[in-house]
């Protein structure tokens, strides 16, 4: 057996990097970033903000750590449903990117998705990720063609708060030949065990399209899933649920102009920006941290502030909060 001497100096051998146009070595002006973590990593809201790139990477891995990509969504917690009494319905059919990049490919176990179409399906209650796989739904296409996607997943949203969204990749159209409808043909189970099926959505948000907020649920600080994201003089939070995935443009993380784009009205009629927005890793969930007492009762968000993958900005957008808070 070597002795630790010859282990640790053959550690320190290495045939150098000359010829390669990368590295990850000290210096490379255009090297690589390396991320080794492994479950029991846990991102911090009070580190700086990451390069995009970053957020997205460390966002999927976190979402692997959840299993197989559809048991990420399975909890006893009960269901969160979105106001009405119209029973399960889909919010938002969000064609949000005709050119997935590789990184997705981490989305979908043991899958290259990598160069498909996103598009990202809201539901107004929680789903038991057990319940969800691509044969439970149809892309309808712009030509009538019924197509089942390759892959649909709760990732990257799969907090406890979260678990709404699937994201449905596979070859839906195109910029010129847009899909027109989605429909649930399958059947899906909420977290509270309720079983559902038989939707259609036709109101598609196109390629073109930026991102609108399709609910708003207000909570206190300390709710679980929430707890420790928001400073400390936080009175209330309001999760903005968006059609699709947004950051700053250009994939720029979330930052000063888009906390002052997002107003909150409150009960007592006064209006107030969020002290923080927190929770901005690329999926369509963001937390606004506000630290006014009176309860949160709707959502505005200027334009032009939020993009989606395709780099697509925000319409004015307004939505009326669900107080959560009693639940």
């Amino acid at each position: 057996m070597p002795s630790i001497e010859t282990t640790v100096a053959l550690r320190q051998e290495t045939p150098g990097n000359e010829g390669w146009e990368r590295s990850a070595r000290a210096g490379d002006p255009n090297k690589y970033f390396v991320v080794s973590a492994d479950c029991h990593a846990k991102r911090s809201v009070r580190v700086p903000m990451m390069r995009p790139i970053w957020m997205l990477i460390l966002s999927l891995w976190f979402a692997a750590c959840g299993g197989d990509g559809s048991a990420a969504g399975t909890s006893d917690a009960p269901n969160l449903d979105a106001p009405g009494d119209e029973g399960p319905r889909i919010l938002e059919f969000y064609y949000g990117l005709d050119m997935l990049p590789p990184i997705a490919n981490l989305l979908c176990m043991n899958m290259v998705v990598a160069g498909q179409d996103g598009a990202p399906v809201t539901f107004s209650v929680q789903l038991d990720g057990d319940s969800v796989a691509p044969s439970d739904f149809i892309v309808e296409t712009a030509t009538g063609e019924r197509v089942t996607p390759d892959c649909a997943t709760l990732r990257p949203a799969v907090k406890a708060l979260e678990l709404r969204t699937v994201l449905l990749i596979g070859t839906f159209g195109t910029a010129d030949s847009q899909p027109r409808a989605v429909e649930v043909v399958g059947v899906l189970q909420e977290l509270n065990g309720a079983e559902f099926g038989g939707l259609r959505f036709e109101d598609v948000t196109p390629l073109e399209a930026g991102p609108d907020l399709v609910l708003a649920e207000r909570y206190l600080p300390d709710n679980p899933g929430i707890g420790g994201e928001c400073p400390p003089d936080s009175a209330q939070v309001v999760q903005l649920v968006w059609g699709g995935g947004v950051t700053g443009p250009a994939g720029t993380a979330l930052e000063e102009p888009q906390r002052l784009g997002v107003s909150i009205q409150l009960e007592d009629g006064t209006t107030v920006q969020p002290t923080a927005l927190v929770d901005d890793d690329p999926d369509n969930f963001v937390i606004a941290c506000l630290d006014a007492s009176s309860p949160a009762v709707e959502a505005s968000v200027a334009p032009g502030l939020f993009h989606d993958p395709g780099d697509d900005a925000n319409p004015a957008t307004t939505v009326t909060v669900t107080d959560r808070t009693m639940e």
